[in-house]
């Protein structure tokens, strides 16, 4: 996905990329202009804590990951670590 900085990554499918990988979006531009292109919106997102205009790596694994509420994410490595404490 280029659509950050011009150069591939995997990232998070927030609203910014959805709408910049739409059939009708245009290219993104090469890597470093779409980089600049991007970086108002970026440094905004950062500031003001919008995930859907920041850049959201993902990283290769992924797809890996369960799709499971954070709560019970924390719950079971904190039951893990208090049963490997005992």
């Amino acid at each position: 996905m280029t659509v950050f900085s011009g150069r591939a990554g995997r990232s998070i499918a927030t609203a910014y990329v959805q709408a910049a990988i739409a059939p009708m979006a245009p290219v993104p531009a090469p890597y470093p202009v779409q980089r600049g292109l991007t970086q108002a919106m970026r440094d905004g997102a950062v500031t003001t804590g919008d995930v859907n205009r920041m850049q959201a790596w993902a990283g290769q694994s992924a797809m890996l990951a369960p799709a499971d509420p954070a709560g019970d994410v924390v719950r079971t490595i904190f039951d893990g670590a208090r049963a490997l404490l005992r």
